[in-house]
């Protein structure tokens, strides 16, 4: 969805609302991936480590770059 999020509209993975909510950071991300929060399940034991790693290296890398 290009960085998009049909469920909360303002809270995107683009970088302006990544800053804003203090996710654009490697740890912030594997934390939300890893663990939950709010409307988005917790991934730990469904995702391997490398695997929450990988998607939050490419949230910030997306992101980086515009989507």
């Amino acid at each position: 969805m290009g960085g998009g999020n049909v469920i909360i509209a303002y809270k995107t993975l683009k970088l302006p609302a990544l800053e804003k909510y203090k996710m654009n950071s490697m740890v912030a991300i594997v934390n939300q991936v890893r663990n939950g929060k709010s409307a988005m399940p917790a991934f730990r034991g469904r995702l391997s480590d490398r695997e929450i790693q990988d998607v939050a290296a490419y949230v910030l890398l997306k992101a980086d770059i515009g989507w």
